[in-house]
């Protein structure tokens, strides 16, 4: 899957008593529902909104915004799956094809999901929340503060968010998946925090509080490798990054990985990458 996206426009917006919207849009948006709850009519299907879902607007598909008896805080993103030539020209449509011009009639986009058998639902609850509402905030803070690069961080924010949501709604539909489905995101951002250590599987298991049988059963179904094959690879692409670009030698690079020798290193590291360290120093 690749996509090069455009983000449109971002803010945390408030549903408050009386707002309705009927409109069909030209782009995506993605909504997730902070606080509250709404009633949204999607392609003539009503699904009321509670906290933690998430909406999956797609291009020229009709929908109806409506309050549902309480304030609704729902922050969202409008974006292109790709930029194109005219996607800082096109707007957020806030209408219905009867109420736009023939130039805006031609601002709608292909809808990427469908054309990709993407399996995503208009509406569906997270199970990871957190991770996906952390990253939608930083996307409407480089949208309204335009840091430097923001567009270049914007496009890795708006891939992360969508891969998140993604594999969030995947691992909901692994049949028969454990309670404990949900500790996975959590357990990864622990090995990336110990990248430069050496853990291991017992290490997990502590963090977790799953068994090993168990925990590398449902790490499997949710990531496809194993918990120890992902995090050696992450502690490889540290290892990478320290051998080619922070100076430092080989021995040292060791060291700071948390190795007994470098002898042990290099073995560990040709034997996941086919290449000794000394390939990446030198080229």
């Amino acid at each position: 899957m690749e996509i090069n996206p455009y983000v449109r426009f971002a803010m945390h917006h408030v549903y408050l008593e009386g707002y309705y919207i009927s409109r069909q849009i030209w782009d995506h948006e993605i909504i997730y529902i902070e606080e509250g709850s709404m009633k949204i009519t999607i392609d003539g299907k009503l699904y009321i909104v509670k906290k933690d879902d998430v909406i999956i607007l797609r291009p020229g598909v009709p929908h109806i915004i409506e309050w549902n008896n309480e304030d609704c805080k729902q922050p969202h993103v409008h974006f292109d799956f790709f930029e194109q030539e005219n996607s800082s020209e096109v707007g957020v449509s806030l209408r219905n094809p009867s109420q736009m011009n023939y130039i805006e009639k031609n601002y709608f986009r292909e809808d990427y999901l469908s054309k990709n058998s993407i399996d995503l639902p208009y509406v569906f609850h997270l199970k990871q929340s957190r991770i996906v509402k952390t990253l939608i905030y930083k996307i409407i803070d480089e949208y309204e503060y335009k840091f430097q690069n923001y567009q270049i961080v914007l496009k890795g924010l708006l891939i992360q968010l969508f891969a998140y949501i993604l594999r969030d709604y995947r691992l909901g539909q692994i049949k028969n998946h454990h309670v404990n489905v949900g500790l996975l995101d959590e357990l990864v951002e622990y090995m990336v925090e110990n990248s430069e250590n050496s853990l291991t599987l017992d290490d997990f298991v502590d963090f977790s509080g799953i068994g090993k049988w168990e925990l590398n059963h449902v790490f499997k179904e949710g990531y496809l490798i194993t918990p120890m094959r992902y995090y050696n690879n992450l502690r490889l692409s540290k290892a990478k990054n320290l051998i080619m670009f922070s100076g430092l030698s080989i021995k040292q690079v060791a060291y700071k990985m948390n190795f007994d020798s470098p002898q042990t290193f290099s073995r560990w590291f040709k034997n996941l990458d086919e290449h000794p360290p000394v390939f990446y120093k030198q080229n």
